[in-house]
């Protein structure tokens, strides 16, 4: 994949310290692609680990753009508070949308709560791409959290998503192998995830693979 985005939507307000790379912009015109014709308006969406909410907001941006199109509703959840007056202007870019967007300052280890159960049809997520013993840390706690397993794991994110995605929703999750540490992203995901779900590399983007899991319609039998 080219490393120049060809579909530009609006220039972001973002942290200094922590500037998003063009895998968030690439994953949210992937997924865009993958909905483009189906029925969204009654949908409920995620965008996990959110930061300043890139991915969510290009994703309903060219939703709207190309085919007037938008969902019930979109939730950007982020545990750093830095991020939220960013979120908050970039939000603006969108006022014109008809899906209700909502800030969600919590970790994400609360999506496996029984409240949060079966709540989202569909759910976009970049996260930390490194585990703490893949590399060195950062003065700064703040890049520290953005790139690396900190605040939780990568299990508690997958299982947290399994059980957050409705019955035939799809997540779509950009991850990185550590080849020099002998770890799959794949393989471990598969591993983490229950039968109820199928989860598959759907696409390289810029080296990283993005992974579609798709929730069954009802839990396997015993």
């Amino acid at each position: 994949m080219s490393s120049i985005n060809p579909h530009f939507t609006f220039n972001y307000q973002q942290p200094k310290d922590y500037r998003f790379s063009h895998d968030s912009v690439f994953l949210a015109r992937r997924v865009f692609e993958e909905y483009a014709d189906k029925e969204t308006s009654s949908l409920r969406g995620l965008d996990l680990c959110a930061g300043c909410g890139i991915i969510g907001l290009d994703f309903l941006f060219h939703l709207n753009k190309e085919k007037n199109k938008a969902l019930a509703s979109f939730d950007f959840l982020e545990i750093q508070d830095v991020y939220a007056p960013f979120f908050a202007a970039n939000a603006q870019h969108l006022s014109t949308t008809r899906t209700s967007l909502h800030f969600v300052q919590m970790n994400y280890a609360a999506l496996l709560q029984p409240n949060k159960e079966n709540s989202y049809d569909l759910i976009v997520c970049n996260p930390p791409y490194f585990h703490l013993q893949q590399g060195k840390l950062s003065p700064s706690e703040f890049k520290n959290r953005c790139r690396f397993f900190i605040d939780s794991d990568f299990a508690t994110l997958f299982k947290g998503l399994e059980n957050a995605l409705k019955p035939q929703g799809q997540a779509y999750v950009l991850v990185r192998n550590q080849t020099e540490h002998g770890w799959d992203a794949l393989q471990e995901a598969q591993k983490i995830l229950s039968s109820q779900v199928k989860c598959t590399v759907l696409d390289d983007v810029r080296g990283t693979d993005l992974l579609r899991i798709t929730k069954s319609s009802a839990p396997p039998q015993l």
